[in-house]
């Protein structure tokens, strides 16, 4: 295996079964502690209903709240396996840069909750071969309202990451309108993968990249805004 994530690691936060076992154990360990413990204690629920794999969300993210939320699509390979967890500290490159734009942007990750439109893994899964985000969308929906139900207080702002969370999330909308307030700001950006996230969009001229930390520091600023 590799480490994809070197600034995780170089802080000492990678979660990895394989280079980082004691991180893991430690943020395992506090799963249940806190606000993210009732969610976590639901994922646990969801896991015996629906017999799916699906990684608890870190234990180290929105301690403050959750002013942001980060929907992406669904769980990395890193994420169902390395370490258990959503988490920017994983070892993978999407976490990698995800990291780096956060940072670069001022996120501020005690106020941040990052989570899937799908919350089971469901790209590229070896077990289901079949499955896309967006078929899966319509069965998670029910999920996705419940859990954004748990958070209480609903986020000051959504940011959409990707092409499939979006397309999902506008198939699926409509289920959880309920649950968010009619002027909430919901925004979109390119996913931080390594497909992407290097790359220039062809259409506006920029690098992914900067578009990203661009979506990500309004999204900052939005949640300063609403403290």
């Amino acid at each position: 295996m590799t480490i994809y994530n070197r600034t995780a690691f170089e802080r000492g936060e990678l979660l990895s079964k394989v280079y980082a076992p004691d991180n893991v154990a430690a943020r395992m360990a506090r799963r249940y502690t806190g606000h993210i413990g009732k969610l976590n204690r639901w994922v646990d629920r969801v896991r015996d209903e629906t017999d799916e794999s699906i990684p608890y969300l870190d234990p180290d993210a929105a301690s403050d709240g959750v002013r942001i939320l980060m929907l992406f699509q669904d769980p990395s390979g890193a994420a169902e396996g390395e370490s258990g967890f959503i988490s920017k500290h994983n070892n993978d490159q999407t976490a990698r840069n995800y990291y780096e734009a956060t940072t670069l942007a001022g996120v501020p990750y005690e106020a941040t909750l990052n989570w899937n439109v799908v919350p089971w893994w469901s790209t590229k899964n070896p077990r289901f071969p079949g499955r896309t985000v967006e078929k899966e969308a319509p069965r998670a929906a029910p999920y996705l309202a419940h859990f954004i139900r748990l958070l209480g207080e609903p986020p000051c702002v959504l940011v959409l990451s990707g092409d499939k969370a979006q397309r999902s999330w506008d198939r699926i909308a409509w289920t959880v309108r309920d649950v968010l307030p009619d002027d909430m700001p919901i925004l979109r950006c390119a996913h931080p993968g390594p497909l992407v996230y290097p790359r220039v969009n062809k259409r506006s001229g920029k690098k992914y990249k900067d578009e990203i930390v661009d979506t990500f520091r309004e999204a900052a600023v939005i949640a300063g805004r609403c403290q």
